[in-house]
């Protein structure tokens, strides 16, 4: 859901000769970050017993587990996000030096 806002957001705020490169890095954030968590919920998750294959009781306890660390990880971003990405200033409208009665 957040890949082509945020592909958007780099590339308009790069020069037009700069596209590719803006795209290549927004991509390669997107894997690396993907990748890192991944591993981190999937460390998390058997951490909490989800490398327990014939305990289903433990195997729920650390697939919910890693669903959480994911959820508080969303969150996280969400209130990061809100909190540093501004709206830029509207702008400002052309208003005639005298205003003409009809």
């Amino acid at each position: 859901m957040a890949f082509i806002p945020s592909l958007e957001t780099a590339l308009s705020a790069a020069a037009p000769e700069e596209g590719g490169l803006a795209a290549g890095i927004v991509n390669t954030s997107y894997q690396f970050g993907s990748a890192l968590g991944l591993a981190a919920m999937t460390a998390l998750a058997a951490s909490f017993g989800a490398d327990q294959v014939g305990n289903p009781v433990e195997l729920a306890d650390g697939f919910s587990a890693g669903q959480l660390g994911a959820a508080g990880i969303a969150a996280a971003g969400a209130v990061a996000a809100q909190a540093l990405l501004k709206m830029p200033a509207p702008a400002p409208v052309d208003q005639p030096d005298e205003l003409i009665a009809v």
